[in-house]
Order: C-alpha cells, then sequence, then structure tokens
C-alpha cells in the first residue's frame, strides 16, 4: 500500500529520515506545477511550530511564451502563504547536439545553488513517479551504478545541503493532498511535449507499465537504493585505491587539479583502476567520460610511452613523466602575453576564474617581505628567453631549464604565473623563488602558491 500524503507525514520525513536541524534556513524551489505547491504549502504548515526559515525560489527559464505569468502566479501563491519568494530569470540556448531538457536543468540548478547561501537547505519536490522514471532514462543510457542511484533524498549543493522529501510518495498522494487543500496550481504544457524523452516516457510507456505491475515504482525505488549501496561501496574502495596512487607533491598547476602516480594505477586489476579513476574525476567535480574514452586512456596508461593525453568536453587525462594529470578543461588556455599588477596582501585571480595566486607569510621561506616592501609585483607568464638567477656564483638559467629540471609538464609552462619585482624574475609560481631574495632565518618572506576552485 502507497503512503499518503501529509503535513505529518513530512514532519516524520524531517525529523527521522533527513534529521532536519531546527532554527535553519530552507529554500524551496517552486515552480508553480503541482508537485512543488504541494512541498511548499506543507512546509509553511510546519513552519508554524516547527522553527525554521522558509524561503520559495522561482526559476523562469525564459522558455513558455507564459513563463512571467508564472512567475506572477509564483508570487501570488507565496503572498498568500507569508512566504518571501525569490525570482530567477535566465536564459537557455541549446547548442547543437545538446539537450534542451538537459540544458534548462542545469541551468536552473546553477540558479538555485547561486542563491543558496551558507547552510542553507534547498529542497525540491521530486516524488517516487518521478525515481521510477530516471531509472528507467538511466538504463536506456546504459548508466553504471551511479546512473541507477538515480536521485538522492540528500546531498551536499552549493553551499549548504539538497533535500528530496517527497521521493517517498506518488504524484498521486500529492494530488489528493493539493486537492483536499484547495490549492491552485499550473500546468506547464511542454510536459505533453513527447520530443523530450522524459516526458514520453511518463505519458506513453510508464502508464502501460504500470497498468500491469502496479508496483512499479516502488520496485525502481528500491533498485534505486541497491544500487546507492552499491556506489557507496565502490567510493570506498576507489579512495582507498587512489590513496595508493596519490603522487608526492602534488602541486596545483593551471588547468590541472590533480596528479596520480601512472605506474601504481596501472598495476590496480582493470575492475579496480577504472573504478578509482571514475571515482578520481567525480572527486573533482569533473562528469566522468565514456567507457571509450576511458579505454583509451587505459591503452595509454600500457603502452608505457610516458606521454600523450585523452580529453572529453569536461576535461581531459594528460600523462608525462610517471604522472597521470586531470585537467578541468579539454583545451589548454593560453594567457599570452598579458601583465598583471599585484600586492601580494591579497590574492590575485589569474586569467582562468576559477584560479588564484596567493602569498602566504612565512618565517625563513620564500621572497623576503623586506625586498618587496612598498612595491608593487607584476604577474606574468611565459613568452620565452626568461633568465632565473642562480645562487652565488652558479651565474643564471633559462626558465626553460629550470622547467626541464623540476619535470614541468611542457603543456603546463606556459600558463604558470611568473612573478617580477623591478623587471627581474623573483619567483616561478609555487615552485622556486629567486636565492638572491631569500629571507634571513628569523625574518618573514612571501612563500607563493596557486588555489584551484574545485567545482
Amino acid at each position: 500500500m502507497q503512503a499518503k500524503f501529509s503535513t505529518s507525514e513530512l514532519r516524520q520525513v524531517l525529523q527521522h529520515d533527513l534529521s532536519l536541524a531546527q532554527h535553519c534556513s530552507v529554500y524551496v524551489a517552486f515552480s508553480g506545477g503541482l508537485d512543488s505547491h504541494v512541498l511548499l504549502h506543507a512546509l509553511s504548515c510546519l513552519a508554524v511550530d516547527y522553527p525554521f526559515s522558509l524561503y520559495a525560489i522561482h526559476v523562469d527559464h525564459s522558455i513558455q511564451t507564459q513563463s512571467a505569468d508564472w512567475a506572477d502566479h509564483c508570487q501570488v501563491i507565496c503572498d498568500d502563504l507569508g512566504i518571501p519568494l525569490i525570482t530567477r530569470i535566465i536564459t537557455v540556448d541549446a547548442l547543437k547536439g545538446q539537450s534542451l531538457e538537459a540544458m534548462a536543468r542545469d541551468a536552473r540548478y546553477t540558479a538555485l545553488a547561486e542563491a543558496l547561501p551558507v547552510n542553507g537547505i534547498c529542497m525540491t519536490a521530486q516524488h517516487l513517479n518521478d525515481q521510477a522514471e530516471t531509472v528507467v532514462l538511466q538504463l536506456l543510457r546504459g548508466a553504471g551504478m551511479h546512473g541507477m542511484a538515480a536521485m538522492p533524498v540528500t546531498k551536499a549543493f552549493a553551499a549548504g545541503r539538497m533535500l528530496r522529501p517527497l521521493l517517498g510518495y506518488t504524484r498521486a498522494s500529492l494530488h489528493e493532498y493539493a486537492s483536499t487543500e484547495g490549492l491552485n496550481w499550473l500546468e506547464d504544457p511542454s510536459n505533453q511535449d513527447h520530443r523530450f524523452d522524459r516526458n514520453y516516457l511518463r505519458n506513453r510507456i510508464l502508464p502501460a507499465l504500470r497498468a500491469r505491475w502496479p508496483g512499479m515504482d516502488k520496485c525502481f525505488s528500491r533498485s534505486a537504493s541497491h544500487a546507492a549501496s552499491a556506489v557507496s561501496l565502490l567510493d570506498e574502495i576507489g579512495q582507498s585505491d587512489l590513496v595508493h596512487c596519490q603522487a608526492a607533491d602534488n602541486h596545483f598547476f593551471p588547468p590541472a587539479i590533480a596528479s596520480l602516480r601512472a605506474d601504481i594505477l596501472t598495476d590496480l586489476s582493470p575492475v579496480h583502476r577504472k573504478n578509482a579513476l571514475r571515482c578520481w574525476v567525480r572527486m573533482n567535480g569533473l562528469t566522468v567520460p565514456g567507457d571509450e574514452r576511458l579505454q583509451a586512456l587505459i591503452r595509454l596508461l600500457e603502452e608505457s610511452t610516458g606521454k600523450g593525453a585523452v580529453v572529453w568536453p569536461a576535461g581531459a587525462f594528460r600523462l608525462y613523466n610517471n604522472l597521470l594529470w586531470l585537467c578541468d578543461s579539454p583545451d589548454l588556455i593560453l594567457p599570452g602575453d598579458e601583465v598583471l599588477e599585484w600586492s601580494p596582501d591579497r590574492p590575485l585571480q589569474l586569467c582562468k576564474p576559477e584560479l588564484k595566486l596567493q602569498a602566504t607569510k612565512l618565517v625563513g621561506e620564500g621572497v623576503a617581505l623586506s625586498a618587496l616592501e612598498g612595491s608593487v609585483l607584476q604577474v606574468r607568464f611565459r613568452q620565452g628567453g626568461e633568465i632565473c638567477k642562480m645562487p652565488g656564483e652558479h651565474g643564471s638559467k633559462t626558465l626553460k631549464k629550470l622547467l626541464q629540471d623540476l619535470a614541468v609538464p611542457p603543456w603546463l609552462r606556459a600558463s604558470l604565473p611568473l612573478i617580477y619585482l623591478h623587471g627581474e624574475l623573483i619567483a616561478v609560481s609555487c615552485l622556486w623563488s629567486s636565492p638572491h631574495y631569500l629571507p634571513s632565518v628569523d625574518e618573514e618572506g612571501y612563500l607563493f602558491s596557486i588555489h584551484h576552485r574545485i567545482h
């Protein structure tokens, strides 16, 4: 028997299944449709004696001609419930070969993430039938365990968490609640557009399956739960394998975000190796490449040529000198002849938005503060012919030779920030500082480093 939705049912889910803390801020993704209206209404009833701050977020995709009217409708509903409404207007342009449905979803979640404060809770209204649809779609796409696990009830999201408290209830149960409470909701006409896979599945295929197997939705949800348990185990194994493969002195170079020892990775069994690679990519916030790309990488590792690359739309693997690097972009973005002025008392954003250069004060290391007093540094990028002064009577060394000695991969060299004082190269990213500017053992110095924001 299917669970009947009610405010008391929702209270139990929030208190026991999701352990929702009191005095938190809850932001409901509110489209104005049946599901999100039910969630918002039930939460507004609980908020009377369950002390959390409640807000609604409406994302206008600007796809439908009547989308402005929908935003007005949402405002009326929120005014009646006494709930503040945040509206975000976005534009979705489908790129060639990409699904408009998928791009709209990604843009919506980006807008929700940007609106969510630190430690905020974003609640969405997906229900049991939505979960079944997701499992079937993932099966049709040939997904692995992570895809089969479908939508989790709770997960980290932006600066807070995302909760899906309605995953245990059918749409019919939510409809019954809405009718009993006299709710007025919107119907999106695009839900009948069978060009979209989910709509076709929802309106044409699943009703026939449901007629034959009435418990289908709960069975699919149970399968998703089993897959989620398997995913947890696979991730534990993958993380354990990655610990052994971790490269020593793993500096973060732009655009690389992590590196592994290729020889140790190759020694893993094929199943462990693939699982570790998938886990590694996910841990660093990137979309996992398909089997063909992973297989191409494994061939590259086994060929032992020592160098090469495998790219996919979300990123790239690059192999050099027994290190496998993970990059967050398939293309190398070269900063060229850009010159940035920098005061090291605050971080400097580099040519890529997620990268910043900063200076940390340490005693007896880096570049002496006394040498920089009152000066503005310049940050440039490699053009060729740069000279690094060596200690004592050792003269100088070309930057090219220095980077070779440090085993910096060739494809990284042009994007390393070079730090200049009065036209003299005094530091190369976090890799080298001029010995002529070393602080004394009890003097403070600046140690330079690059920081990468993981997605």
